[in-house]
């Protein structure tokens, strides 16, 4: 059984190597597929959006219009939804982006440096109050910035039925189809893949040099926890450090001797 083992942890090995290899260049292949800007996603959301203007809500206590930015975290591809008060506070933020953007703030207080530089730098007049709101405001739903490669954002004004200004929308969304479900399934899949092969590679090494240093009376725990730690280097480290056994092929465990191959 031993020797049996013996022989199939190297296989292993290999196959755990040559499985995370894989699936970690499918993962790269999709990432770059998942920033591709493929056009499809922007028009469901510009529609949704568009749905919402047309409610021309009274004021935020709307409850149809709560609902209904509420409900865009529903449509396609959307990920998070922020809600601009008529004086630039914000008042909601859901998402899996929101938590940079603390409720209570002003869209130019979680604005960057660099837009509020950007709009000083304008002459005085050229950008209209509701404008300059708008410019604060998708910085602001911007702020967290490690998804930026991946989402897009839009930001939409929100009028009464008197075209009095009542509210600033945004959202950010996916660029790329390929993140929706069921295709971002793939990714979990071929990521537990990556890790089960990593995981199988990673155990066969110390399994195999425990095994063989315990047939030459070594060190067994000690080489194999050295193993576990310092993986392939270790490894080539047991292997010149070993000693030989007489009368036997110094390789795999479980292997015969050419003299007791006769």
């Amino acid at each position: 059984m031993l020797n049996r083992l013996g022989r199939v942890l190297p296989s292993l090995a290999v196959v755990g190597a040559v499985t995370a290899a894989v699936c970690l260049v499918l993962l790269s292949y999709l990432r770059q597929m998942a920033l591709v800007d493929t056009g499809a996603t922007r028009p469901v959301v510009e529609a949704a959006l568009s749905r919402l203007q047309n409610l021309q809500p009274a004021s935020l206590e709307d409850t149809a219009f709560s609902q209904a930015v509420e409900n865009l975290l529903q449509t396609p591809y959307v990920a998070t939804v922020w809600l601009f008060s008529p004086d630039g506070h914000l008042v909601f933020a859901k998402g899996s982006t929101s938590s940079s953007t603390l409720t209570g703030k002003t869209a130019e207080e979680l604005s960057s440096e660099d837009t509020r530089r950007v709009i000083d730098a304008l002459p005085k007049g050229a950008l209209i109050s509701e404008q300059r709101a708008w410019l604060l405001a998708a910085s602001a739903i911007r702020r967290e910035g490690e998804h930026n490669d991946i989402y897009r954002h839009l930001v939409i004004p929100v009028w009464t039925a008197d075209d009095s200004g009542m509210a600033i929308v945004g959202v950010a969304y996916e660029i790329s189809q390929s993140l929706d479900l069921p295709i971002r399934l793939h990714w979990v899949i071929i990521l537990f893949g990556a890790l089960g092969g990593l995981l199988l590679y990673w155990m066969s090494l110390p399994l195999w040099v425990f095994q063989a240093a315990r047939e030459r009376g070594e060190h067994a725990w000690a080489w194999a926890i050295f193993v576990f730690f310092g993986n392939l280097v270790a490894l080539v480290a047991y292997l010149l450090a070993r000693k030989p056994q007489p009368g036997t092929r110094d390789s795999i465990p479980g292997t015969s001797s050419p003299e007791q191959l006769h």
